[in-house]
């Protein structure tokens, strides 16, 4: 099949946004040929020709034990039909960073930052430990993002994450020590 990856636009740049594909197996197998022996899966992933002196595709395989994680997926296959359920447990969708990602470079942070904000303001309980995390992410990467805050010119953030938490805190009181 084909898939279209989304499209993020810089000033003069544009980059594909990141895919994430979930491969199942939705029958079962008898325990004893999978005890002893490893089953390779194959997948392939290109970019037309035209494309290929910009970018190379890259695969990264993670694992997941979806009768615990608890995502949301249906995986259809006859009489072994798997479904899972992750309901009112939101996925970090900003993580893991891409591969490209250069910690050294402003805009990458930029990027960051408003996929954690919008992430911390629309998908995550407001009440909630994970809420505070992502809180103060917001603010770790905020401030690599613009690391003379709060001087110098810096975006306004979304006023639903407030200027709080231990690290952002101590980041201003060094800012009015100097």
């Amino acid at each position: 099949s084909t898939i279209y990856p989304g499209i993020h636009f810089t000033d003069s740049r544009a980059s594909l946004q990141p895919m994430s594909l979930t491969v199942c197996f939705p029958r079962t197998f008898p325990r004893q040929i999978l005890e002893r022996s490893n089953i390779p899966v194959r997948i392939s992933v290109s970019i037309d020709e035209e494309y290929r002196t910009f970018t190379t595709p890259v695969i990264e395989v993670a694992s997941l034990d979806l009768r615990h994680r608890g995502s949301l997926l249906h995986c259809s296959g006859g009489s072994d039909d798997v479904i899972m359920s992750n309901v009112g447990k939101p996925t970090i969708s900003f993580l893991p960073l891409l591969p490209s990602f250069d910690y050294a470079n402003r805009a990458n942070w930029k990027t960051v930052t408003q996929r954690i904000q919008e992430w911390v303001t629309t998908e995550v309980d407001t009440e909630s430990s994970l809420w505070t995390w992502g809180r103060d992410t917001f603010w770790l990467a905020f401030v690599a993002a613009h690391p003379s805050f709060p001087m110098g010119k810096w975006p306004m953030w979304d006023p639903r994450i407030p200027l709080e938490g231990s690290f952002i805190e101590e980041w201003l009181q060094c800012s009015n020590d100097h």
